[in-house]
């Protein structure tokens, strides 16, 4: 009797254990995992911050988020760096026709710790699109300020930005990237498929045209 009631509650515990792992194993299939940025400036990210986004399959929600620096966005991109965001290892900026060339100055491990070539910084240009991600949100680059009348006198064009306000794009820009891109506010992630079709439109003088002029 007593040997029965042993087996009936070790039975029971390990059935207890294995049925608390299986939601955690089922909550990781349920997941897809993508490239992100949002232009939502921290303290500890800058303007823009770039990660990978585990999202929920069944309903989009996103569930878990994992910052990258602005190399490993790229890199991860191209397929130069090993990412659940990109397992085959293909070159989305290729994929979607964005002018991003092969950058050869990554930041290489030496002894376990990521060395940064100066060449990296001389080399960005090669990715014209990812540089440009703070403009759909500011009319002028934010270390200038964010005052929405700020006169844009003596600043270089390149720091000069599309959006219709100071700090935020209009509502008719935001709509605009809602109907096209996948968000709901400027603060929002534009992520996956979505966002390398901005990439692409972004390179487009006629796009930036239209939206810049969107008030």
């Amino acid at each position: 009797m007593k040997n029965s009631k042993f087996l009936f509650l070790s039975f029971l515990f390990v059935g207890f254990i294995f049925y608390s792992f299986v939601p955690n194993r089922q909550q990781t299939n349920d997941l897809k995992y993508e490239l992100g940025f949002s232009i939502n400036p921290s303290a500890g990210t800058g303007t823009v911050s770039y990660v990978v986004l585990g999202i929920n399959k069944t309903d989009g929600v996103i569930v878990s988020k994992k910052l990258l620096t602005e190399g490993q966005f790229v890199m991860i991109g191209k397929g130069l760096l090993r990412s659940k965001a990109n397992p085959e290892r293909i070159d989305l900026y290729k994929k979607y026709m964005i002018d991003c060339g092969i950058i050869l100055d990554y930041p290489k491990m030496m002894h376990g710790v990521l060395v940064e070539d100066t060449m990296w910084n001389e080399m960005k240009p090669v990715c014209l699109p990812i540089y440009d991600i703070w403009k759909l949100r500011y009319s002028h680059h934010p270390k200038y300020g964010q005052g929405k009348f700020m006169s844009k006198s003596g600043i270089p064009p390149e720091d000069l930005g599309w959006s219709a306000n100071g700090a935020r794009p209009s509502h008719a820009q935001t709509l605009f990237l809602k109907k096209y891109y996948g968000i709901s506010t400027i603060q929002d992630f534009f992520h996956g498929e979505k966002m390398f079709l901005l990439f692409r439109d972004m390179q487009n003088s006629d796009w930036v045209i239209r939206y810049s002029e969107m008030s």
